[in-house]
């Protein structure tokens, strides 16, 4: 999303020996989400900036779930290391935290000491959190490092690194593998669309609607490819992966830039219009209408959304009855066992990704900061990252992690496809809504507001919903810069 830094260019470095040990490794276990202290081995770390005299506990605030305990898990091993250490991890429900976490700041708080977001909700805590100018991100995927840890500041035209992402979520394209290797299924498709049944091998998202075309009309599955139509957040996601295809093909759009303005992303223009302080929308155009279309035709092989809407959480449980779906890496470890040992990934159709990954930062008002920033780093070290996956199914963020799992041959085959594929879509993970301030307050609503009435019939004037929604979001933009 940006030119290219020195910290890109020592993560190539890695990339080159990941590419390597790629090739001679086959794919493999599921993994356990039980949690334990034990140590991993070869963790080494070095002593903490507090002498040993001083007990200190850093506290870290985020949402419930899985990431958060594997965040526990971490300041275990932490404080098994640095004894005088301790880490202490608050949960709230996804619904609630962001609102809990900005009621602390905004009064100056010192409770919390790290604290844990969205990539959409980036910059709305991005104020209360400290500049992190020594911290070492050479060797995290820089994509996913880049969409919520590096905020964009629109008067200056620079970015500041104020996050560090601790795993790695990304959008694309899980599918049956049982029914892509059926070769009587696949010659049968390649005469009826001249395209091969292969997913990873689809060039864009008509060969999709083909796919879901085929396998209903022939009932073989319930579903085409499920893809997230919720409107409450889902379609914020979906729909720019969609639209990525659109947008990387129309310089008009995206100025010749690959995933637009960092922070604006490719839902605005990929420039700043002569005049404007900002880019201005990008979806309202001819693009953005083929992308709505496209999408709706993809919903229209799912469950109607008026009756029952397609989310993050209920995806993996209509898995089975589909022949795949789109969904974040962090939805695998949902869906049924003898599914997943079935399921394999690929990028989007045209060989992108869109990220959506969570992070941690820490607070101005933290009285620890600089241990908290070394637990960070502890947090997102290869051996840790490691155990993210082994235990909690969480993906790493740490390009050295890969070569060693992907070594590792009491993994099952597909988690090692499932790696493999990750890893190389998270490189190329642009397609990305919004993470201004304004998204996570009014953006998220307005678009998908305007879109759900589309998808569910109640007004079906592609250009009209897109131009409301555009609207809406060039009046929160102004109102929010001045633009």
């Amino acid at each position: 999303m940006k030119g290219i830094s020195g910290r890109l260019v020592a993560v190539i470095v890695v990339v080159i020996v990941i590419v390597a040990a790629l090739a001679v490794v086959e794919l493999t276990s599921r993994p356990h989400t039980t949690s334990t202290t034990t140590s991993p081995t070869n963790i080494t770390t070095t002593p903490p900036v507090v002498g040993n005299a001083t007990n200190v506990t850093i506290t870290v605030v985020t949402f419930s779930g899985q990431s958060a305990n594997f965040i526990q898990y971490a300041g275990n091993l932490f404080h098994q290391m640095h004894p005088n250490v301790y880490v202490q991890v608050v949960t709230f429900p996804f619904s609630e935290y962001i609102q809990k976490e900005l009621t602390a700041l905004t009064a100056h708080s010192t409770q919390y000491d790290i604290i844990g977001y969205t990539s959409t909700s980036a910059q709305r805590v991005a104020p209360y959190l400290l500049p992190l100018t020594g911290f070492n991100t050479s060797e995290l995927i820089t994509p996913q490092e880049d969409f919520g840890g590096v905020i964009y500041n629109v008067s200056t035209g620079q970015t500041e690194t104020v996050g560090v992402v601790y795993e790695t979520a990304v959008y694309l394209m899980a599918y049956r593998v049982s029914i892509f290797q059926n070769q009587t299924l696949a010659n049968e498709f390649y005469q009826q669309y001249h395209v091969p049944f292969n997913p990873a091998e689809w060039n864009n998202w008509t060969d999709v609607i083909y796919a879901d075309q085929f396998l209903t009309s022939h009932g073989l599955t319930k579903y085409g490819f499920l893809i997230d139509d919720h409107v409450s957040h889902g379609i914020i996601d979906a729909f720019p992966a969609v639209f990525g295809w659109y947008y990387s093909r129309d310089p008009a759009l995206s100025g010749n830039t690959t995933g637009g303005i960092p922070g604006f992303n490719i839902m605005f223009t990929g420039y700043i219009p002569s005049g404007m302080k900002v880019p201005v929308p990008s979806f309202n155009s001819s693009a953005g209408v083929q992308a709505l279309s496209t999408y709706a035709q993809l919903v229209s092989y799912e469950p109607n959304p008026s009756q029952l809407q397609i989310s993050y959480d209920n995806l993996p449980e209509l898995f089975p009855q589909a022949p795949g779906g789109f969904l974040f890496t962090s939805q695998l470890s949902y869906i049924n066992s003898s599914v997943a040992q079935d399921t394999y990934l690929a990028p989007l159709p045209g060989g992108y990704a869109e990220t959506g990954t969570d992070f941690l930062g820490v607070s101005k008002f933290s009285t620890h900061p600089l241990v908290a920033e070394e637990f960070l780093q502890f947090l997102v070290s290869p051996q840790v990252q490691e155990q993210a996956f082994l235990k909690f199914g969480k993906f790493p963020v740490n390009v050295q992690a890969y070569p060693a799992l992907l070594n590792n041959s009491s993994i099952p085959s597909y988690q090692r496809e499932w790696l493999n594929a990750t890893y190389h879509a998270a490189l190329n993970a642009w397609a990305n809504p919004p993470n201004i301030p304004p998204t996570y307050i009014s953006l998220i609503t307005d678009f998908n507001n305007q879109v759900y009435s589309y998808l569910t019939g109640q007004n079906m004037n592609a250009t009209e919903v897109l131009q409301t929604a555009a609207q809406q979001w060039a009046t929160a933009v102004e109102s929010y810069y001045g633009a």
